[in-house]
């Protein structure tokens, strides 16, 4: 490598949408424990700035003028070293738009108010007091070094020579995601010869977990440094050294980590003081662990309706019983047996909510992937709460997490066996997520040959139980990228 810039500093925030000065907070300390270790350039999440996923937040006026704003003061504050971010501007048609008054009301008449208009992310490259915008996807000099910039992470390879090339992407997480940026990240290097910086933020917004694990890729295609992922780090490395041999987590330990700060950013974010959790199903056990190591046993409290239910106490949380017995017995009393265990599971929720409420914490639903699918859940029964953790997984990853932490918690799984629903399972993941016609899942000669009966039967209980999925709290999101559809599952479920 010839050119000048050797040492390249990675800083892994957790930026709020619109939350400026945090963010620029944020930046600013990372930035100076990089300039304190000798980085002579210093890379940011694209989103560092402005946060994650600000949405319509973005669309107003105020909005790109208090961006431009903390970019001129970001630059104030910068040492030696460039510092390389991206930020958030509107197009107004062909045109991007930036001029405004800092903090004005946004008025009907004006013209930032029409409907043609949309938000790109901008990547800026900044020094002392100059801020320079850049091109997406294009070449840039700095410090005798010429830089090949992208802010997504798909496969692309530049039609120019450059020194090093530098990816900030701002997708989520996904189960597997760490192990192929790593892959793709690696032969890009390898095939440009140059090394590759690739920089992500950390954070949950809504359902969508954000990993982080920025890393540096030798120009031999191996990881030189790579940050913790679902962490807040700043580290400086030195391309000229040899690479070393870095292993990733493994695929269950991801996971139960990405559900882990799932959990602890949406109460945080939404302001609660911790979470209450249903003790009276089969996923009970899994989801106070997490919530545990996410929050601490100070901050998880339990909720009951079976007097013998000791895994509060195992766990050494509180726990809240509800007296419901003669509310219980009057149902069961006036109405067939249906009508009442529906009633009584809906109390019990609305109980729990309360509860809940009362107390500033966040109810979470207990459901997984399977019964969410087939509709095998209340309205406003077990689907009610805040917040679904376990929503996206299956048995399968269920069954892997609950091993996980089967040695830490030795008293709270009881003897773990062989996850059931497999084939279920299968028909789901082939029917809801790689969008395989059930015809195709019955045709002879193909690797997935189900019984007409039970591909008939799922293929009901999904299209069926569409509009109750739709009352059903945020779920997070830790699948792999699916050719999910956004028209409705049942106009693809009609062969």
């Amino acid at each position: 490598m010839t050119n000048t810039i050797n040492k390249i500093g990675l800083i892994q925030t957790t930026p709020l949408p619109g939350d400026f000065s945090n963010n620029l907070r944020a930046i600013v300390q990372g930035y100076r424990e990089c300039l304190d270790h000798g980085a002579e350039l210093v890379v940011a999440p694209a989103s560092a700035l402005c946060g994650l996923e600000p949405g319509h937040l973005a669309l107003r006026r105020s909005f790109i003028n208090q961006t431009m704003a903390a970019l001129e003061s970001l630059s104030k504050e910068l040492g030696t070293a460039p510092l390389l971010l991206g930020a958030y501007t509107l197009t107004l048609g062909d045109d991007e738009v930036y001029v405004g008054i800092v903090g004005e009301d946004d008025d009907e008449n004006d013209p930032w108010m029409v409907n043609d208009r949309s938000i790109i992310l901008t990547p800026y490259l900044l020094e002392k007091d100059t801020v320079t915008e850049l091109e997406d996807c294009h070449s840039f000099n700095v410090l005798n070094t010429d830089i090949y910039l992208s802010m997504s992470d798909e496969e692309l390879l530049p039609d120019v020579t450059s020194d090093l090339m530098v990816r900030m992407p701002s997708t989520p997480w996904y189960a597997g995601a760490a192990r192929d940026d790593s892959e793709l990240r690696g032969w890009e290097a390898s095939m440009t010869g140059c090394p590759v910086v690739c920089v992500r933020a950390v954070g949950t917004i809504g359902g969508n977990i954000y990993g982080g694990g920025s890393a540096v890729y030798s120009s031999e295609g191996k990881a030189m440094c790579r940050l913790p992922l679902f962490e807040t780090a700043a580290k400086v490395v030195d391309v000229t050294r040899p690479a070393q041999a870095l292993q990733l987590p493994e695929d269950v330990e991801q996971l139960g980590s990405a559900l882990e700060r799932g959990i602890r950013d949406n109460v945080r974010n939404n302001c609660f003081s911790g979470v209450c959790i249903p003790m009276d199903h089969p996923h009970s056990p899994l989801l106070a662990a997490l919530s545990i190591e996410a929050l601490g046993t100070a901050n998880v409290c339990g909720i009951t309706f079976d007097k013998e239910n000791k895994l509060a106490e195992k766990l050494g949380i509180s726990c809240f019983t509800p007296q419901t017995g003669q509310l219980e017995e009057a149902a069961r009393a006036t109405m067939s047996e249906d009508e009442s265990s529906a009633l009584i599971e809906r109390m019990r929720t609305a109980i729990a909510l309360t509860h809940a409420e009362s107390r500033g914490l966040m109810l979470c639903s207990p459901l997984g992937r399977r019964e969410i699918m087939l509709g095998d859940f209340r309205m406003y029964g077990l689907s009610g709460g805040h917040l679904a953790p376990l929503g996206n997984l299956y048995d399968i990853d269920i069954f892997l997490l609950s091993e996980r932490y089967k040695d830490q918690y030795p008293d709270l799984f009881g003897a773990l066996t062989t996850p059931p629903h497999g084939t279920t399972n299968r028909i789901i993941h082939e029917l809801a997520d790689l969008n395989t016609p059930p015809s195709t899942l019955l045709q002879e000669g193909t690797n997935y040959i189900f019984k007409e009966n039970d591909v008939r039967l799922i293929q009901r209980k999904i299209v069926a139980s569409a509009i109750k999925r739709s009352q059903l709290p945020i779920i997070l999101h830790a699948d792999a990228p699916i050719e999910q559809l956004h028209f409705p599952i049942s106009h693809r479920m009609n062969d």
